[in-house]
């Protein structure tokens, strides 16, 4: 989980980086972030953006299904091998969507993430109703 949390950080950062660059290159008004519409931003810019979003969106299951893992001591192989799987995925579609953005290679890494994240939680659930 903290592999992933450096990742949302370090995408953080670098928004932070590029929004600054494209606002002193006035590729964009700073007045635009404000409510963050009244132009159209560099497309790296965008790309950026929507990476940091969503590192927000679906690694918030991931985080649950591993708290409920560890709350059900579940520390398995299995658990520790997806857990990395999906992480080393998010990274390189973090990658992907950062640098050269091909659409196709970004959408493998991504539903590839969410087939590691779904078998996850298929097997917590069939760990929970198989609990006395």
């Amino acid at each position: 989980m903290a592999a992933l949390v450096l990742l949302t950080f370090f995408i953080m950062y670098l928004m932070l980086v590029v929004r600054v660059k494209a606002v002193r290159l006035r590729k964009i008004s700073p007045r635009y972030f404000k409510l963050n519409r009244g132009g159209e931003l560099p497309d790296n810019v965008t790309a950026i953006s929507q990476n940091y979003t969503n590192l927000l969106e679906l690694p918030v299951i991931f985080y649950a299904v591993c708290l409920i893992a560890i709350v059900l001591n579940q520390s398995a192989e299995y658990f520790v091998i997806h857990a990395w799987a999906f992480v080393i995925t998010r990274y390189i579609h973090s990658y992907i969507h950062t640098t050269y953005n091909h659409i196709l290679h970004r959408l493998y890494a991504f539903a590839l993430s969410g087939f590691i994240l779904l078998s996850m939680w298929i097997k917590v659930v069939l760990i929970v109703s198989l609990m006395p």
